[in-house]
Order: structure tokens, then C-alpha cells, then sequence
């Protein structure tokens, strides 16, 4: 591939896998845009549902755990795309996940407004 590639060019979809995490159900929304915008995309998603919901877990009960579903996941489905559709998760262990996977992985961290 060409170290500069022209303006207009876009990577073939039909070879980009995505794999949108989340603890529960909400981020389907997420997989369901990520489709939107790249129809061409395979998209599956991925729930947590053995730890459901995260909001009663301990930050290092999470920090220990996200990484390696997040690794288990990406070894079983092989995307080339990581996507932590969860804030909790995104917030608590983003360089964790990052660290343990060889592929880019996108958190969902809202912008906060600075005081």
C-alpha cells in the first residue's frame, strides 16, 4: 500500500470486521450505527452478561476482568476493529484492553466539559 494514499479513497468494507463490546444490551446502538455508516462492515456484538451489570462490580474486579473477555473475544471472532461501547468500561480499563490487543480499539468516553 502506498505510504500516501489519494483523498478519496476509502478501505474496502467488505474485508473490515468490528466487534462492539458492552456489558449489556446498550450498545447496540452503537453496532446498529457502526452498520449504518459502513453496511459493507461485518459487525457482531458482544455482551457481558456474566457480570451484568457493572455498576455493582469493583473498579479492580473490572480492571482484572475487561481484558481478558476483551482478549477471548478478539481471539474467538478475529475483528479488526475493537469497539468498548460501554462508559464504565471505556473509563476503567481503555489502556488495559489496549495493552492485551494488537488491533485499534475505540472507547465511548463522553467529552466532559472542563470547569
Amino acid at each position: 500500500m502506498p505510504e500516501s494514499l489519494p483523498s478519496h479513497f476509502v478501505p474496502s468494507p467488505a474485508r473490515g470486521r468490528v466487534l462492539v463490546f458492552d456489558s449489556g444490551v446498550g450498545g447496540l446502538t452503537v453496532a446498529e450505527e457502526i452498520r449504518a455508516l459502513g453496511p459493507g462492515l461485518g459487525v457482531h456484538y458482544a455482551a457481558d452478561s456474566g457480570f451484568f451489570p457493572y455498576g455493582d462490580k469493583s473498579d479492580e474486579a473490572l480492571r482484572e476482568r475487561l481484558p481478558k473477555v476483551a482478549k477471548a473475544l478478539c481471539d474467538r471472532v478475529r475483528p479488526d476493529v475493537f469497539v468498548i461501547a460501554c462508559n464504565t468500561a471505556s473509563t476503567l480499563a481503555l489502556p488495559d484492553v489496549r495493552a492485551v490487543l494488537d488491533i485499534p480499539v475505540v472507547g465511548t468516553v463522553p467529552a466532559i466539559k472542563p470547569a
